[in-house]
């Protein structure tokens, strides 16, 4: 199955300027998906906002499927790097998933907005499929790898299937934010974070580090 073009439709601007002025266009895209979803969003609705002309939009864009791909496109590169364990943090795997989870509860209710259209898009668009498969696919590889890791060091059961674990510990965070955040249950953050962390943990069999 082809990977989505994150860069499909979107044009590279030639100067400095350029590149504010995309920048703009997306800031206010971002608005008018929000206020209006992706079917009813109009370029025009998007220009005006961004106090540019109807025509001016094709310079940095071929249409309105392509802007959505770049606002999604930087909301899924904040999503990851704000999952992203900074450099010289505990090497307790515990201490770690909460961090991340913590990260990442917090940039997920920033761009709540914008990631309940895409689960909508999504569903009626082949590309927009594709690209929500993709944004999975990244955080999926990045725990299969962690939790093989751990099984190397013996601290969860080698029996277990990397790739399906890191599967449903994707499903399990990104869901809950869906319903917590966007379906709008009611929990409150730090019971939400100390969950989730716990699940994980009890989820892989995570055993206690072999002192050397």
């Amino acid at each position: 199955m082809a990977e989505p073009d994150w860069n499909e439709g979107i044009l590279v601007p030639r100067s400095e300027r350029g590149f504010r002025t995309q920048e703009r266009l997306l800031e206010a895209a971002s608005e008018i998906f929000v206020r209006d979803g992706f079917l009813d969003a109009k370029i025009t609705d998007i220009t005006a906002l961004a106090k540019m002309s109807s025509g001016s939009f094709y310079t940095y864009f071929d249409s309105k499927e392509a802007i959505f791909t770049a606002v999604i496109k930087k909301v899924n590169e904040g999503l990851y790097v704000a999952a992203s364990v900074p450099t010289g943090s505990s090497r307790d795997p515990l201490e770690r998933f909460e961090l991340v989870t913590r990260a990442y509860v917090r940039a997920y209710q920033e761009n709540a907005g914008l990631l309940a259209i895409l689960e909508q898009v999504a569903t009626i668009s082949p590309r927009f499929r594709e690209m929500r498969r993709n944004i999975r696919q990244i955080f999926r590889n990045r725990s299969e790898k962690g939790i093989r890791r751990l099984q190397g060091e013996g601290r969860v059961d080698p029996t277990l299937s990397p790739r399906c674990v890191a599967e449903a510990i994707t499903s399990m965070v990104s869901n809950f934010c869906y319903v917590w955040l966007v379906l709008g249950e009611d929990y409150e953050e730090e019971e939400v974070i100390q969950t989730l962390t716990t699940l994980w943990a009890s989820g892989i069999g995570l055993k206690p580090a072999v002192e050397s």
